[in-house]
């Protein structure tokens, strides 16, 4: 039992023990002497019961100053004779005998102290164990709430990664399934079973049968590979499936765990490049058309295959600027090495045309455009287009346009005669430039049969456009019905105009075309309709020949009229119609140009006429005229 205050500290001290123990014996036998004489009882109990106390008080050394003191207090004062230490033979026995009880009392007392003393200590020392097991068990607790809101965690963690996490024994069976796979698959841990991948895995994709499934078990290797797995509802999507062991300390595959995530925009994505890399590559090829990337710092450049095709280099051959200059005509290298040093200047945009000379001494004619691009570095991106055959295709078509003037120059007059020069003109070309085509092809070296065959059905085509508007031309003078169908006429539209368009870029004539969508079909015939447009875009282009100063743009637009027509306008910006000229221009052999037979615009507007149609021209608020008709639409049949 703890002792405290003022008893406490003396107890500590082992002098303040043993002056305690002399004042206690004192106390006793001055509280003794006056109550008896000789050794009677007050005596013996008073000194026995201080011994007592000091014994327990201060232990056994102070117990045995007090036992000694008392015996000779005892000897001195109650033993006869008395004040002195002298003793009778006869008193001897009565001073043993209170020695043996003083040394018994000691004895006893010792001892029980020693068992308090004992027993305080294993007291404390238990209370120090409860109190170390309680902090131990409150460690623990501790501890096991945070393994535990760690395994929460971890479990909340696997169960909520967009991944499909799955382990299974080395035999095949699975023993566990995160909560994605599971509402993936719509199977739990125990339906899966034996069949972790067999229940859910496309066979269509891997045929994952037994023999493939136990072929996994056996490989020891981690592995990945992409496969089709099926959701719940039924549709298989593609999953990157990765798996690895885990090994005991001896080395062998304990479990094994799989992850599968998935991949399906990831597969689209890659199959739609590819697809638009194919799609890219033929289109290239188709219009001849390559590209091409140089990173300006670096100077590295890279080709398209169809690049390659152009510049009749080897797939292998790594491009360089050096190469291309090689490559380039001789008296084009210094422009092709003034674009190079605008790159250096920080230019934006490149467009230039100028001759490659190929191994085999072939010149080819290429237009490059390009545009400088902020990537990781700058570059500059381009393509660059093989224009050898739209060349000599041009230069042909401007040799056949060529011969065609000097005939209709030649051309008699007369109604019939002119209508069937003025019209026919074009198909006439056509042959003859066909019929050229067709005689290179037969005097090559290997005459190329297929080109041939195309070009005399391309000829026999013509001649039967040439035939058809000579039969309309005579029809329309003998008031004769023509042949109509169904046509949209923005499609005759977008045909004339391919035919015009060279002739058009030849006297710097931009044509515009501003084409209603939705336009309800007419009622006419092709052949006539398109004679009609081509007349008046020549017309216009006719009118802007000696225009300078302002740009020279034609605008060909379509649209309702009136709710149940079609109208086709050509507009110009030419010199105009004079006031006085309007009402004439459609009449006959009216022409005001020297070259002119004045049939055009008078065919045109019987042609419009037999279609219940109507042609009227007006001048623009500003520059240039106007020549407009209207078609009825086609009714619903």
């Amino acid at each position: 039992m703890p002792t405290f205050g003022f008893l406490g500290l003396l107890r500590s001290s082992r002098s303040a023990r043993y002056v305690i123990a002399i004042l206690v014996i004192t106390a006793s036998l001055a509280a003794a002497r006056p109550l008896a004489t000789g050794l009677d009882t007050p005596v013996v109990s008073l000194s026995l019961c201080a011994i007592m106390f000091v014994a327990w008080f201060g232990g056994l050394g102070p117990a045995l100053l007090a036992g000694a003191l008392s015996i000779l207090a005892i000897d001195y004062w109650f033993i006869p004779p008395g004040n002195t230490f002298f003793i009778y033979a006869s008193g001897i026995p009565r001073v043993a005998l209170f020695a043996l009880a003083a040394g018994f009392v000691i004895l006893l007392s010792a001892m029980q102290r020693n068992t308090t003393e004992s027993l305080r200590r294993a007291r404390d020392d238990l209370r120090a164990s409860v109190r170390d097991l309680q902090e131990v068990n409150q460690a623990l607790h501790a501890e096991s709430a945070r393994r535990q809101q760690a395994e929460q965690n971890l479990q909340a963690i696997i169960d909520t990664i967009p991944a499909l996490v799955a382990s299974y024994t080395p035999e095949g069976e699975c023993d566990f399934a995160n909560r994605t796979w599971q509402d993936y698959t719509g199977l739990s841990t125990a339906e899966v079973g034996m069949d972790l991948l067999k229940a859910v895995v496309s066979h269509d994709d891997t045929g994952v049968g037994k023999d493939e499934w136990q072929d996994w078990l056996a490989n020891p290797e981690a592995f990945q590979a992409e496969r089709r797995m099926r959701r719940a509802d039924g549709v298989y999507r593609w999953h990157l499936l990765r798996r690895v062991p885990f090994r005991n300390s001896e080395g062998k595959i304990a479990k094994w765990y799989i992850v599968a995530v998935d991949i399906e925009e990831q597969k689209r994505a890659r199959d739609a490049l590819r697809r638009n890399e194919a799609y890219l590559a033929e289109a290239q090829s188709l219009s001849r058309t390559g590209s091409f990337a140089w990173e300006i710092a670096s100077g590295e450049i890279t080709w398209s295959d169809e690049t390659y095709r152009i510049f009749d280099i080897d797939r292998a051959v790594k491009p360089n600027l050096d190469l291309i200059l090689e490559c380039v005509h001789p008296d084009d290298r210094q422009l092709i090495q003034s674009q190079l040093d605008r790159s250096a200047q920080g230019a934006l945009d490149y467009d230039c045309e100028f001759r490659l000379l190929t191994r085999n001494g072939q010149t080819r004619f290429l237009h490059i455009r390009a545009r400088r691009m902020k990537f990781e570095a700058d570059e500059v991106v381009g393509a660059v287009m093989d224009l050898t055959e739209a060349r000599q295709a041009q230069q042909a078509l401007n040799e056949m346009q060529t011969e065609l003037a000097h005939m209709t120059r030649m051309t008699t007059l007369g109604e019939l005669t002119a209508s069937i020069a003025h019209e026919v003109n074009q198909p006439l070309a056509a042959i003859a430039m066909r019929g050229q085509a067709g005689l290179r092809f037969l005097n090559r070296t290997s005459p190329e049969i297929d080109e041939v065959r195309v070009t005399l059905e391309s000829i026999i085509r013509n001649a039967t456009r040439a035939s058809d508007v000579i039969s309309h031309i005579r029809s329309l003078s003998r008031k004769a019905a023509s042949e109509f169908t169904r046509l949209d006429i923005n499609d005759v539209i977008n045909d004339t105009v391919a035919l015009v368009q060279h002739q058009a870029s030849n006297h710097r004539v931009r044509l515009q075309l501003e084409l209603a969508s939705g336009l309800p079909d007419v009622l006419g015939d092709r052949v006539q309709l398109q004679q009609v447009i081509i007349n008046l875009v020549m017309n216009g282009i006719d009118a802007m020949t000696e225009i300078t100063g302002r740009g020279r743009e034609m605008v060909i637009r379509s649209g309702r009229h009136n709710g149940e027509h079609v109208l086709i306008a050509v507009q110009d910006a030419g010199v105009g119609i004079d006031p006085d000229s309007v009402s004439r221009i459609f009449d006959a052999f009216y022409t005001t140009k020297a070259e002119g037979m004045g049939m055009g615009l008078s065919i045109c507007r019987s042609i419009i006429e037999a279609h219940s149609g109507r042609m009227w021209a007006s001048r623009n608020a500003g520059p240039g005229a106007t020549i407009q008709f209207t078609l009825p639409q086609c009714l619903a049949a």
